[in-house]
């Protein structure tokens, strides 16, 4: 299997992301840096978020081009159109937008209505990610989800009518008092609407969520192991049936429409983010911007540029070599496409072999992973179990 979704020797590409940290309520899993607030808090962010984007560009404009662009949350939709578009044309203004971008924004089906699809498609965006989660009522009621089956559908359809014609649904599986009963009809529901992208991703309980309260104190039944198992099987049967290929650990798409935008985060593609609590990585470098909006509000921003962002910018960590083949690994190996050696030994100078030979000859002779040519992939049993396989690729 090749690697054919983005270019990964074009070293010119570099990704935008957007954060806009706003929602209409916390929803019980959800531990992302997000929160209600009122319209002026909302446009006063905006025009900060338009100045940061305007500043960071003089370090990158003549060196990239910018190749997909996302806007997350958060829920981007809860913004009036007006104020994407304006950070669209920040964007435009500064940076140099190849034709071609691939530019979303994530939806909740309770806060997205036709008119903002029509302008969502006057201001060049794309591709539409929408948060369903279930299909299921009574799920998304434990979630804490404020919309309903019947308002996805709504909003699925109104942006079919707008013209959308690349559209990502993003479900949650393992959720409390689901079933695999539950968890057929949510997914073939999904599919028969035939998306061209789905994300199915598995609910973690995190700390400081009502969830983590529940399950300290016993009152969260998430499903049994058996329970998850069958979940994961009907999830492999019906996206296949359904014409689906998975690309990534959670991400099943149409051929010709996998994310641009995330598989760049696998494959080592530099990206900028902006706004409170988004992370970068551009040079061998990780950085993210402070969590706090009343700081961020506060910011000088020609004063942060002009002295490399002392109070915007934190947990600035250059990469070490060894850190660098790490994410190499831990990031490629998420793709069914795997890993190439070629690319390895073209970025790091060394053979594959010289440094991860016998861990990748192990998990081979296991099964676990599949050497074709010079490239390694997870299995599809080596996919179920990942993460109990990447640790073994950490550098001492």
């Amino acid at each position: 299997m090749q690697d054919t979704i983005i270019d990964t020797q074009d070293k010119t590409q570099l990704e935008l992301y957007i954060h806009i940290p706003f929602c209409a309520s916390k929803c019980n899993y959800c531990d992302f840096l997000s929160f209600p607030t009122r319209t002026e808090a909302q446009e006063a962010y905006v025009e900060k978020l338009c100045q940061e984007i305007t500043l960071a560009a003089p370090a990158v404009r003549n060196s990239y081009t910018v190749s997909t662009i996302f806007l997350g949350g958060g829920t981007p939709s809860i913004l009036e159109p007006e104020r994407i578009a304006q950070i669209l044309a920040a964007i435009r203004q500064n940076y140099r937008v190849r034709p071609d971008a691939e530019i979303s924004i994530e939806c909740n089906p309770a806060s997205t209505i036709a008119y903002k699809f029509r302008a969502y498609r006057e201001a060049g965006i794309n591709r539409l990610s929408i948060g369903l989660q279930s299909a299921d009522n009574r799920e998304l009621h434990t979630l804490g989800r404020i919309h309903i089956f019947e308002d996805f559908l709504k909003c699925y359809q109104n942006a079919r009518l707008q013209g959308f014609q690349n559209i990502n649904i993003d479900l949650m599986n393992d959720i409390p008092g689901q079933t695999t009963a539950s968890w057929r009809k949510t997914l073939r529901n999904v599919l028969m609407l035939k998306p061209e992208h789905v994300s199915i991703y598995n609910l973690i309980v995190e700390e400081g969520t009502p969830f983590y309260e529940m399950q300290e104190a016993g009152t969260l039944r998430l499903p049994t192991e058996d329970t998850a198992a069958g979940i994961d099987a009907i999830t492999k049967e019906l996206t296949a049936n359904y014409g689906y290929e998975q690309y990534e650990v959670s991400n099943y798409a149409k051929p010709g429409f996998a994310c641009r935008h995330n598989y760049g985060y696998w494959s080592d593609v530099p990206y900028l983010g902006f706004g409170i609590g988004a992370a970068s990585y551009l040079n061998n470098t990780r950085w993210s911007n402070i969590r706090d909006f009343r700081r961020y509000l506060s910011l000088d921003f020609e004063a942060e540029a002009a002295n490399r962002y002392p109070n915007l910018h934190e947990q600035v960590q250059a990469l070490s070599r060894n850190a660098q083949m790490e994410e190499f690994m831990f990031l490629g190996l998420r793709r069914t496409a795997g890993i190439s050696a070629l690319e390895f030994k073209q970025k790091f100078q060394v053979e594959i072999d010289s440094v991860y030979g016998p861990v990748l000859d192990r998990f081979t002779r296991e099964g676990l992973l599949l050497h074709e040519g010079f490239r390694y992939r997870f299995s599809p049993h080596g996919m179920d179990v990942s993460n109990q396989i990447l640790s073994e690729f950490l550098l001492d």
